[in-house]
């Protein structure tokens, strides 16, 4: 017998026309999908309309018989069409129904995967390491110090792979024109189909960065997203928040939002040329003509410390340089002989004075 779905054995069973054979199929079918439940209280809501019919048929035969010497009734076969027919329009009309519902929440989902993000799955790279780990599309990701991923293990079920980053990662994307990758952080939106890219959001840095290695992204500054930024490779973009002092005392700051976009350029030391923005990705802390005070968040990060700077001057001062295999007193002890200032190292505690 072929296999029929469980609307058809269902609408048989509330019409009356189910044989135990049908009823011994609805079970088995019911047992293995759980959810046929919410089915059945569907066409029993449905069904509910048939007790209304089964009232005025027996109202019409109790009519019949009070007045049948003084009327002429014509002779149908009315009973017998219901009983006969009904099953199998109900089994009819209930399909036609539940695909309707069925289509709608199809559609309504669709909307709400491509809408509404997933993240089910966290990775985190604590300070003092970094992390290299691929997706389930394939996409490679490199995590720096003190920072977080999250994205959906089943993103290739999406219409749009998304993931969100809190920190600092470089991506190299795998390509899928049919499902863009699209990077959530605080401040900036990137979307992308296939490329390299480095991005820099850490809640606490004044600046958000993203630095474009090979094809093209889309981004997207949170606060204007009417606006889109389209980057080329070997370029920048820059999103520096600032803060506006105003003179009345009441009045808060004003945050000021400045936008820039510029071209990656190659560091150069002792004959070697780095890139800054993603040397990171080779175990390699580079800085070029930063102050102490910029680098102090990327060397707490790096050495997994805290920085008490008690000596206001050494904020001002100004550093380029690499950082590959040197422990923390080898970095510190390399710029104290550039600029000067002292430090006491105790546990994950640095004073600098």
């Amino acid at each position: 017998m072929p296999q029929r779905t469980v609307i058809e054995l269902l609408a048989l069973k509330l019409s009356g026309e189910a044989t135990p054979e049908d009823l011994s199929e609805l079970d088995d079918l019911m047992a293995k999908s759980p959810e046929s439940v919410y089915h059945e209280e569907l066409l029993n809501q449905l069904f509910h309309n048939k007790e209304e019919a089964e009232d005025n048929e027996y109202n019409y035969h109790l009519h019949r018989l009070k007045y049948q010497d003084k009327l002429v009734f014509a002779e149908q076969n009315v009973t017998a069409f219901n009983h006969f027919k009904a099953g199998r329009y109900l089994v009819a009309a209930c399909s036609l129904v539940f695909i309707l519902i069925l289509g709608g929440l199809f559609t309504y989902r669709s909307q709400q995967r491509a809408i509404v993000p997933v993240y089910n799955t966290a990775i985190f790279s604590g300070e003092g390491m970094r992390k290299k780990m691929i997706l389930p599309d394939g996409t490679q990701v490199w995590l720096n110090s003190d920072s977080k991923l999250e994205y959906d293990k089943d993103m290739m079920s999406r219409s749009t792979r998304q993931v969100r980053l809190i920190g600092e990662a470089y991506f190299d994307v795998a390509h899928d024109k049919k499902h863009p990758f699209i990077i959530a952080t605080d401040k900036i939106s990137v979307k992308v189909l296939g490329t390299a890219f480095n991005i820099k959001a850490y809640p606490k840095d004044k600046k958000t960065e993203t630095t474009l290695i090979r094809g093209s992204i889309e981004l997207t500054v949170n606060s204007q997203n009417a606006e889109k930024v389209i980057l080329k490779p070997a370029e920048k973009f820059a999103l520096i928040d600032n803060k506006v002092k105003v003179l009345n005392v009441a009045a808060a700051a004003q945050p000021i939002v400045t936008m820039m976009i510029q071209n990656v350029l190659p560091v150069k030391l002792a004959g070697k040329e780095y890139t800054e923005e993603t040397s990171w990705v080779d175990n390699q802390l580079v800085f070029n003509n930063e102050t102490f005070e910029e680098i102090a968040p990327k060397l707490e990060r790096w050495y997994n410390i805290k920085l008490d700077i008690r000596n206001s001057e050494v904020n001002a001062y100004h550093f380029t340089g690499v950082f590959d295999k040197e422990d923390l007193t080898e970095a510190l002890t390399a710029m104290k002989l550039i600029k000067p200032f002292n430090f006491k190292i105790k546990a994950h505690d640095v004073t600098i004075y």
